[in-house]
């Protein structure tokens, strides 16, 4: 069996893409491959919190957690083998809580500040390395500006607005640091990557190569994602020149992004 991550990211319209490889594979259930979705994950005891159970050095930090993990990998594994059995050979998690929370960005000022961390927890839990790790990205002023505007939809107060714009300004964590953690932790896994910008036009070849299936079988969600828009007013976070900074090193991270030999890139090149 193949195993698949999802990882995200974060309004990078990443449930569209979860939504049509569940679409995919209810229009053709034997084409087997499965998805685990964010409340599949969600559901498992003691999963969400396995980050907070292990040390920086992925040991657990006391007896306690170490019995809490073990039986966290012990569903797992027992959940994987019933897939097998009922004829899976590629299983999806898609789950972009993988790489951190775009709250605890806000928090932190800083851009996925412990993805690495968060990475090797989760790969300590499953029964067996990914073959593949998938991963869509967008300009960092669109994505921070569309996060930002998200919070109170998802029952939480806006951040502050300086420090929101600070993080990015400031701080030039970005893509690269998300992809180099996908490869320190698994160095020999596909690291599969697209633009959010390229989505509409790449959608069936980009949940192609997440499922190991040809593009006319993909079928492609219509419905509305994130509908719910908020009744408050939209302020700007970013200026037309702090945008057009945002903007440029964006293209240079996706230079140097798309430069690297162990990374397929789907869609068109940057600007």
């Amino acid at each position: 069996m193949d195993l698949v991550l999802h990882i995200g990211a974060h309004r990078t319209g990443s449930t569209m893409v979860a939504q049509s490889l569940a679409a995919t594979i209810a229009a053709h259930p034997d084409c087997g491959v499965a998805l685990w979705g964010p409340r599949r994950l969600r559901d498992i005891p003691g999963f969400q919190v396995a980050t907070q159970r292990l040390d920086e050095d992925i040991d657990p930090i006391d007896k306690t957690a170490a019995i809490g993990l073990d039986q966290v990998a012990s569903l797992i594994a027992r959940d994987v083998a019933l897939e097998r059995e009922r004829g899976i050979h590629t299983l999806i998690l898609s789950e972009e809580n993988f790489i951190g929370g775009m709250r605890n960005n806000f928090q932190t000022c800083e851009f996925y500040p412990d993805v690495a961390h968060r990475l090797a927890s989760f790969d300590s839990l499953l029964p067996m390395s990914p073959m593949r790790v998938v991963l869509g990205v967008r300009e960092y002023g669109a994505v921070w500006t569309s996060a930002y505007h998200y919070q109170p939809q998802s029952g939480r107060d806006f951040p502050d607005l300086e420090r929101a714009r600070t993080t990015l300004l400031d701080n030039k964590r970005g893509w690269p640091e998300v992809a180099n953690a996908v490869r320190e932790v698994w160095p020999d896994a596909g690291l599969i990557m697209w633009q959010q910008e390229h989505l509409v036009m790449s959608g069936a070849q980009i949940c192609a190569q997440i499922m190991g299936l040809s593009a006319d079988q993909i079928v492609i969600s219509t419905g509305k994602v994130n509908a719910l828009k908020s009744t408050s007013a939209r302020p700007e976070v970013f200026s037309a020149q702090e945008q057009k900074h945002l903007s440029h090193r964006y293209n240079r991270h996706l230079r140097r992004l798309r430069s690297s030999a162990d990374c397929l890139w789907i869609g068109g090149d940057p600007e």
